[in-house]
């Protein structure tokens, strides 16, 4: 019992809700880390569970935001709750339970990739949702021939 509150309790107020926008030790912008459950997946997760490839850009940066921005923001009930340059943060909704789960991307204009992260707000489980979300987005993104 008190191993399951130390997993919980970090997902309660480790930002599964909010923004996970971090500085990291040499300034730069990144996301935050997933929490040890199976209900989140981040490019920049070092559990083999949680993570997934970031988006490597085939067209320069400049000229992909815009399009990625576009792709979000077509997804079916999906809002873009907060957007700076080179980070777009949104909420998707499931269709029948009305959970809700947070989408984020982050440009890396240097290494032009894009870091991604998709987390449950509520569930400790997802069933795979978030890992579906992240793929059918570099599915579609790859089609438009924004994503190698």
């Amino acid at each position: 019992m008190l191993m399951m509150m130390f997993l919980i309790i970090p997902c309660l107020f480790a930002g599964c809700s909010g923004s996970n926008l971090i500085v990291k030790d040499d300034e730069s912008l990144g996301l935050s880390q997933c929490p040890p459950l199976p209900m989140c997946v981040s490019s920049e997760s070092w559990l083999f569970y949680n993570n997934v490839t970031p988006f490597t850009l085939a067209v320069p940066a400049d000229r992909a935001w815009g399009v990625v921005r576009e792709v979000i923001s077509s997804l079916e009930r999906t809002e873009i709750v907060e957007e700076r340059t080179g980070y777009i943060h949104a909420k998707c909704t499931s269709l029948v339970f009305r959970f809700v789960d947070n989408l984020e991307l982050l440009l890396n204009s240097e290494n032009e990739t894009v870091s991604v992260r998709s987390s449950s707000v509520i569930a400790l489980f997802d069933l795979g949702v978030n890992y579906r979300r992240v793929e059918n987005l570099r599915r579609i993104l790859t089609e438009k021939g924004i994503v190698k």
